[in-house]
């Protein structure tokens, strides 16, 4: 896989004081694959995470009631002679063997380095049997994987390299992401796309036969070298499957070969290389100058181009104004034509117009006139319905009132009559109050004269000297009256005045 780092050269395993210690463990040695912790004298013991936990009872192996021979991981309660025997890693170890002393088809000695990428079956999640772990830790054991891996592939490595000559032996060689290396071609083991036209001398992609021979033969290898690395990995699951081993992955991470094959095979790639780089060169130079044509050629025939699309468009523009002065004038007349026709049809409307309005106006006028004439009728009519009404109700209200004061007045005359008897006391008193009430008065008169003499002459002399006895003023009335009695001493008429002027009684 992908970003693998550190590559186990052995697979071991280890005694631990306790089983907290085996995540930092598993995580560092990466050859670890069994630890075997301590306990401590303590009610419980604790199963980690990541990791199959094997537990014995008085050092024989004890089941989980659930789980079988692997114990789920935890916090489990137990007496101190329950303890984690073997702790074995879940995780994939990556196992570097080189194979020394391999000989090619050609006999030349060469070291190929492998890479077993594998983990250990029992997880009961994936469907796998817990008990191949027990048998792993008891039967197979790391020290005893490891002698069987280093046998198995050897034995296989030696078959394929025996197989291939020194020259072929790089295809075998694969990433450490298990991908096999490409093989990159050169500048004269290129070819044309046949669905891209190439720029240039074709002649100068011709391949030199020795390059086409190297390619085809890399090729090869490769594909070897990627059958090879598959054949290894189903001959290594088949062995060891059933023992609780599954190999994901093989890789060829390098071919090591004799130091003076390696020179010499340098030295030919040289060769090519500058081989290919004076191709290249020179296909480069040819390319350029092809270009530079090309570029100039092109220039000179976008300019004509461009010429002729300069005079088209020109002569499209002397057309288009021709026809725009002509649309201009069309549209002049037009206009003129259109506001002619608008003023005769709105002074059509105009007088359309008036007419309508002096239509309107006469019907308004009769209609008013109908209107005025029909409303005075009406007013008419109720005047003369509310005057026949008021007649009429006044009539009523007359009868009604006249009808009212009989029948009041003989209600009174009756009720005179009922009293007359009871009320003639009360009117003899009254009668009495009154003259009581003139004697009352004429008592606090101060003007009054009181004379016992009953000659009537005597009575005017006495009544004028106490007119004349008082403040003399020509202008008031009792003055002027007293000296006009006294002038008329033979008269028989007598008159009592007050000084206001007022008369209080006159008698003859």
């Amino acid at each position: 896989p992908a970003g693998i780092g550190v590559m186990a050269a052995t697979l071991y395993s280890m005694d631990i004081a306790h089983a907290s210690q085996v995540d930092e463990l598993f995580g560092r040695e990466t050859g670890l694959l069994v630890c075997r912790p301590g306990r401590i004298c303590m009610p419980f013991f604790i199963v980690p995470d990541g990791c199959y936990a094997l537990v014995t009872e008085f050092g024989k192996d004890k089941d989980h009631p659930e789980t079988g021979p692997v114990w789920p991981p935890g916090l489990h309660i137990g007496p101190p002679w329950i303890k984690v025997e073997h702790i074995v890693t879940k995780q994939s170890v990556v196992f570097n063997m080189p194979v020394k002393g391999c000989k090619t088809h050609d006999n030349v000695t060469v070291q190929i380095n492998l890479t077993i990428v594998f983990r250990l079956r029992g997880d009961a999640a994936r469907g796998e049997d817990p008990a191949l772990i027990r048998n792993f830790v008891y039967k197979v054991t790391p020290q005893g994987l490891e002698q069987q891996l280093r046998d198995a592939c050897e034995e296989a490595t030696r078959s394929v390299a025996r197989a291939l000559l020194h020259t072929d032996v790089y295809g075998l060689r694969n990433d450490l992401s298990g991908k096999p290396t490409h093989v990159l071609a050169g500048a004269g083991e290129r070819v044309a796309q046949s669905d891209e036209a190439y720029e240039g001398d074709e002649s100068l992609l011709t391949e030199p036969e020795a390059a086409a021979s190297d390619a085809r033969h890399a090729e090869a290898a490769a594909s070897k070298g990627k059958d090879v690395a598959a054949d290894m990995r189903r001959t290594l699951n088949d062995q060891f499957w059933l023992q609780g081993v599954d190999v994901t992955d093989v890789i060829i991470t390098d071919v090591q070969l004799p130091e003076l094959i390696v020179k010499q095979m340098a030295n030919k790639t040289e060769v090519i290389s500058q081989h290919a780089a004076q191709k290249m060169t020179q296909e480069y130079e040819m390319l350029e100058l092809k270009q530079s044509e090309e570029v100039e050629t092109l220039k000179q025939k976008k300019q004509e181009e461009r010429e002729r699309e300069k005079q088209d468009g020109d002569m499209q523009v002397n057309g288009v104004k021709v026809r725009l002065d002509q649309t201009r004038a069309e549209t002049k007349a037009l206009v003129a034509k259109i506001n002619q026709e608008s003023q005769l049809r709105i002074q059509d409307i105009n007088a359309q117009g008036d007419l309508e309005v002096t239509k309107l106006e006469q019907d308004k006028q009769q209609v008013m006139t109908q209107l005025h004439a029909k409303a005075e009728a009406e007013a008419n009519e109720l005047k003369a319905q509310t005057a026949l009404f008021e007649s009429s109700v006044l009539s009523e209200a007359r009868l009604a009132a006249a009808r009212s004061d009989a029948a009041a007045a003989e209600a009174l005359a009756f009720a005179e009559g009922e009293a007359a008897p009871h009320l003639e006391a009360k009117k003899h008193f009254d009668t009495r109050m009154k003259t009581c009430d003139v004697w009352r008065k004429l008592a606090a008169n101060p003007n009054l004269i009181i004379s016992s003499e009953e000659d009537v002459d005597m009575k005017a002399m006495m009544m004028c000297d106490a007119i004349l006895g008082g403040k003399p003023d020509e202008t008031t009335k009792a003055q002027v009256l007293a000296e006009m009695l006294m002038l008329q001493r033979g008269s028989k008429v007598m008159l009592n005045m007050n000084n206001g002027g007022d008369v209080i009684g006159a008698t003859e």
